[in-house]
């Protein structure tokens, strides 16, 4: 690994420091790899410990990295342009797609199970009905970026269709049932769990985006209950606004 050149003179400020840092890991696409000790990083940098200690700590709040002990700095993004309007229904297939990405799935489950209260009151059905669970954790240019949990109906969806279906659900379902033109969305700051934390893999605690979705089929009736928790480090989402 090539050293960082030196931010100046010695009068650095953090913000400097992170700046550099940032656009080394991300020019030279670093996920996965260990940045230099923090002396030794201090040092090509030209700042004190203080300062790259600021910097870091801003990088790993931001999900950059993670600074473990006995394992080290290790880069665990690029920055990415992912950025989706809430206006239109998009998939994140689409939307990964349209920044030039390569979509693709890091992990997937599937199960059955009776529907709880909530559940049942998102789909519009009794309690105990038994739903479809889809697991997954999505990825842009092999980044994993957000972790859905999908809700649906068994009478829209089994677990024979898995094959079928592919990277997104809502092409799926549209190819199904006739296309899906409306879902009603809730936007939520979320930070990470334990569980959440492994499969981004952030910090507890890192700050995420929770998007909550009822999709309805064409015939108007709901069938379809989602929450993705995105990293908001990777995505942002906008909303146009006009008189």
């Amino acid at each position: 690994m090539s050293c960082l050149k030196p931010i100046g003179d010695g009068k650095s400020v953090p913000l400097r420091a992170y700046d550099q840092i940032l656009k080394y890991i991300t020019e030279d696409n670093m996920v996965g790899d260990k940045l230099p000790p923090e002396t030794d990083l201090a040092r090509q940098l030209c700042v004190s410990r203080t300062a790259l200690r600021e910097a870091l700590q801003r990088l790993e709040l931001e999900g950059y990295i993670s600074r473990r002990r006995r394992v080290g700095t290790v880069v665990l993004a690029k920055r990415l342009n992912l950025d989706a309007g809430l206006e239109k229904l998009n998939s994140i297939t689409q939307i990964i797609e349209s920044a030039g990405m390569k979509p693709g799935t890091a992990f997937r489950k599937w199960r059955i199970e009776p529907a709880n209260s909530l559940i049942a009151r998102m789909l519009g059905i009794d309690i105990g009905d038994d739903v479809s669970v889809i697991e997954r954790v999505r990825t842009a240019d092999g980044i994993s970026f957000c972790y859905d949990i999908n809700f649906i109906p068994t009478i829209y969806v089994t677990e024979d269709e898995e094959p079928e279906i592919g990277e997104s659900l809502l092409d799926y379902f549209s190819r199904k049932l006739g296309q899906i033109n409306q879902a009603q969305a809730y936007l939520y700051p979320f930070t990470a769990d334990a569980t959440i934390s492994k499969k981004l893999g952030v910090n507890v605690g890192h700050l995420l985006m929770l998007l909550e979705h009822t999709h309805y089929a064409p015939n108007g009736k709901k069938m379809w209950y989602s929450r993705t928790f995105h990293r908001s480090d990777i995505i942002s989402f906008h909303i146009i606004r006009s008189l």
